[in-house]
């Protein structure tokens, strides 16, 4: 049996909110100072075109991906993988794999033309991930921010 058979994944539930937060906090370690640090990760407070998935190594949550189902005018819609943390004790063991598929098969059943993920340019095992996982390189991404 290989170590990702015994990880079940589900839909977060806002059950699950105190151990999304713990994980959401070890994911932006050192951005404490940041207002959105502070926050709680309640799945009931996303909109309907998201959704939290969370693994669970019994009833411990390992690791989470947070999908964003965007509607789009001019066609069926785009996903977009907001987030995606494996906690370090549990990476390498195929969760994130599962949690991408879980992703995927929920953003297809919207009928998106794509998925869209964005990592930083100094992540290089996150970039190798979702290469491995057959997302595909774009073009370059502007943003204007707001503060």
């Amino acid at each position: 049996m290989k170590d990702s058979d015994k990880i079940g994944i589900k839909a977060a539930v806002d059950n699950d909110a105190d151990e999304l937060t713990y994980l959401y906090r070890k994911l932006y370690k050192g951005d404490e100072d940041q207002e959105f640090f502070n926050s709680k990760a309640i799945p009931s407070y996303f909109n309907s075109g998201s959704k939290v998935f969370v693994a669970k190594d019994g009833n411990k949550a390992v690791g989470f991906i947070w999908v964003i189902y965007y509607e789009h005018i001019k066609n069926k819609g785009i996903g977009i993988i907001e987030e995606l943390y494996i906690d370090n004790n549990y990476r390498r063991k195929g969760i994130g794999k599962k949690l991408i598929l879980k992703a995927v098969g929920y953003l297809k059943k919207k009928q998106v033309i794509a998925i869209i993920v964005t990592t930083g340019p100094h992540m290089e095992n996150a970039k190798k991930f979702y290469k491995a996982m057959g997302f595909k390189i774009s073009r370059e991404w502007f943003y204007y921010p707001l503060s």
